[in-house]
């Protein structure tokens, strides 16, 4: 084997490892666009969802607040549910629709990131990525304890 040969073929492979590191590279950089969009946009909807119930709540409490004010002391204090502001169906169903949207914003991202990693696998193997089947757990054994509680309630029945 000659040394030119040698050089020829550290080259050509060098090429092909050259090439795969830049296809993976803008898969990388596509799927991570991809991912941004998706959390940037669940948190444009958090905010304008929590944004909109922060201020009606700031509204509600500013009237009564005034309410509280012009009625008085002894008003508040006789019958302070009154003087509470409303709001709690707006915050119960804000804070829903919050979990929804980052539970929904998160099932987006992991298909993202999946298939990102799903084309990686096919850009550098040629084929994609196969799942395991999940390993089987065998089927718990009674501990020692439930056995003894079993004897003892049958021998308090059968002394009955």
């Amino acid at each position: 084997m000659n040394f030119e040969t040698v050089v020829s073929d550290v080259k050509g492979r060098f090429e092909v490892v050259g090439n795969q590191a830049q296809g993976v590279a803008k898969l990388g950089v596509d799927t991570l666009k991809a991912g941004t969009d998706v959390v940037v946009t669940g948190v444009q909807g958090l905010v304008k969802t929590n944004g909109a119930v922060a201020k009606d709540l700031l509204e509600n409490g500013k009237i009564s607040f005034e309410k509280a004010k012009t009625d008085g002391f002894v008003a508040v204090a006789s019958n302070p549910v009154e003087y509470v502001p409303a709001g709690r169906d707006q915050v119960v169903s804000a804070f829903n629709d919050s979990v929804s949207q980052v539970a929904k914003t998160g099932e987006e991202l992991v298909k993202i990131l999946k298939g990102g990693v799903n084309k990686i696998t096919v850009s550098l193997n040629g084929k994609p990525a196969t799942k395991k089947a999940p390993a089987k757990k065998a089927p718990a054994k009674r501990t020692a304890a439930k056995k003894a509680t079993k004897k003892t309630t049958a021998k308090k029945q059968a002394a009955a």
